[in-house]
């Protein structure tokens, strides 16, 4: 009987299991959960309106059933079991934990009170465990940093009306905290030009269906863009900011969405809250300040360190080469790329880690 410890029950590593139990004739599994449910970013990362995507933890469930498939919770690797534990107790190891830290901005004024990591906010709305007594500052002005799908669902969650978030997977005092907001301005802050954002194009534009915001882009933040060697995706979300700048400003609505390019944040400006933040334009080289009363950071994650095992500190992630950490141990997923991809990313990445250790072990 052969036995494989995964740690993390995320979506790598429920891929990963589901593909070893099928395909491995004498396996037995053992899923290894810091929290007291399973699925990590599949329910603490996708955004609460976003049902469907959630719609693939029923597959989890699946192959949690199985027999040969054990999930252990509440196990905090590297303090209940150590890494040496594992090694001993395991034929491989596999490391798919995610990437739960916020990167920090490295600003002045970092500390004031009304800034969050998107990995806290984000947990925050999610119910996760950690997180769930948050109850951040939510000002009437908000600022977003991050040119991804995550700011865009930040954005969403916080535009949308209570009518909007019936449908939506949020707790009681998720919604009750965000019915009391009075959010005027939600600004979406990227470091670089639009042509380097990484937004996917059904997000994007549904921001444009919501029943109360309105969302706006300034027609020179375009202009110059060169278009006719990106990929088509990029051109296409291009095309929706334009519809964007080129659409009528409707100052009834609220809140306004504004996407602001080349914007670098240079320092936060308050006492002990957030009052503004000084950012410089990079095209221009001058810096100016936009009144913020709540800041959100959407700017990557790095994977907590396990005591022992190699770590990477620049980059925020396990120390490997092509997945592999040292003999019979693996990574996959966000702790061995970073924190990029989606989920059926996942899926193609264990299929691929699956075909290896089915080999390993059947020799």
């Amino acid at each position: 009987m052969h036995k494989v410890a995964i740690i993390g029950s995320g979506p790598a590593g429920c891929f990963l299991a589901e593909i070893l139990a099928l395909k491995l004739a004498a396996v037995q599994i053992d899923i290894f959960e810091r929290l007291p449910h399973p699925f990590g970013l599949a329910v603490n990362g996708v955004a609460p309106d976003h049902l469907h995507t959630r719609k693939v933890t029923e597959q989890f469930e699946r192959t949690l059933a199985r027999d040969n498939v054990n999930l252990i919770v509440n196990t905090d690797v590297g303090r209940s079991i150590s890494y040496s534990e594992l090694k001993q107790r395991y034929d491989r190891v596999v490391f798919a934990t995610g990437a739960s830290e916020d990167r920090k901005l490295g600003i002045p004024g970092e500390q004031l009170q009304g800034i969050y990591g998107s990995g806290c906010f984000t947990r925050w709305y999610n119910s996760h465990p950690d997180y769930k007594d948050l109850k951040p500052l939510i000002g009437q002005r908000v600022g977003i940093i991050g040119n991804g799908n995550v700011a865009l669902d930040i954005a969403r969650v916080l535009a949308k009306t209570t009518e909007e978030h019936q449908t939506s997977a949020l707790s009681k005092s998720v919604r009750a905290h965000l019915s009391q907001c009075n959010i005027g301005e939600i600004h979406i802050l990227g470091r670089r030009g639009p042509a380097d954002a990484s937004f996917s194009l059904p997000e994007l534009a549904e921001l444009g269906s919501l029943s109360q915001a309105g969302v706006q882009v300034a027609a020179n933040a375009l202009a110059g863009v060169e278009t006719q060697n990106l990929p088509p995706s990029q051109q296409k979300m291009l095309q929706q900011l334009q519809h964007y700048a080129e659409a009528p400003e409707d100052s009834s609505v609220a809140p306004q969405i504004q996407f602001h390019f080349y914007a670098t944040p240079m320092a936060a400006i308050g006492t002990t809250q957030l009052e503004a933040l000084e950012i410089r334009d990079t095209r221009r080289g001058t810096l100016y300040t936009l009144p913020l009363d709540t800041l959100i950071t959407a700017i990557g994650y790095r994977t907590p360190a396990i005591a022992y095992v190699p770590y990477d500190a620049e980059l925020g992630r396990f120390a490997h080469q092509q997945g592999n950490i040292e003999s019979g141990v693996y990574c996959l997923g966000w702790c061995q790329r970073g924190p990029q991809g989606v989920i059926p990313t996942n899926r193609s990445e264990a299929m691929k880690l699956a075909r290896q250790l089915i080999r390993e072990l059947e020799s």
